[in-house]
């Protein structure tokens, strides 16, 4: 399609001041914005993070394994070694402390003393020789 002059002059001037008003606004606000943009990592960078993550679990694996708690790798999410050693005393505490109140308590487990063996079998002579002694 074939413009007049006067049509294309029309246009050319709209498109100006779209330029001027609509545009270069748009374009000096981005970037104002492009500042703010973090860096983008090299391939370097990131396969040095990702490294650095793969230590890290394995520095937790092998301190849980050294305090019996390798069962609670998964469970435990810390970001540096001095939380990594702090939640793994607590852990340590929590489980001695578990271990005592479930260890065996015998209750009803009373040593039977000859005085009561007697009384069980209603001999008062037994029982009176042995608070005396004379057994």
């Amino acid at each position: 399609m074939e413009f007049t002059e006067e049509q294309q002059a029309y246009i050319d001037q709209l498109k100006t001041t779209w330029e001027t008003e609509v545009l270069a606004p748009i374009t000096a606000e981005r970037d104002e914005l492009l500042q703010f943009k973090p860096a983008e990592k090299s391939d370097a960078e990131k396969a040095l993070e990702q490294r650095e993550a793969e230590l890290f679990k394995k520095e937790i694996d092998i301190e849980l394994k050294a305090n019996n708690l390798n069962d609670f790798s998964d469970l435990l999410n810390v970001s540096n070694t001095e939380e990594l050693k702090t939640k793994v005393t607590q852990l340590t505490k929590i489980l001695d402390a578990r271990k005592l109140n479930n260890s065996f308590q015998p209750k009803g487990h009373k040593q039977t003393d000859k005085y009561s063996q007697a009384k069980a079998q209603g001999d008062t002579r037994n029982m009176i020789k042995s608070i005396f002694g004379l057994n």
